[in-house]
């Protein structure tokens, strides 16, 4: 499906529900704008570091996995 028709089909849905509704959406919205920028941020400027700043990061987060396992 097309950009324009998920636009379309999620305005369609959105009609007719109670503010509460449309608040959370709204904020849901927000929440995954958030997250697909984020990549984007940080990607120009890891580009940008110089081998020694990638050598520091590399050794700050050698075994971060097993310090800080996920639950």
């Amino acid at each position: 499906m097309a950009s324009r028709d998920y636009e379309s089909l999620i305005l369609d849905r959105l009609h007719g529900l109670p503010p509460k509704s449309l608040a959370e959406i709204a904020d849901f919205v927000e929440f995954v704008r958030a997250r697909s920028q984020r990549g984007r941020r940080i990607g120009p400027v890891l580009r940008k570091l110089s081998r020694d700043q990638e050598a520091h990061l590399e050794e700050e987060f050698a075994g971060y996995d097993q310090r800080f396992p996920r639950e």
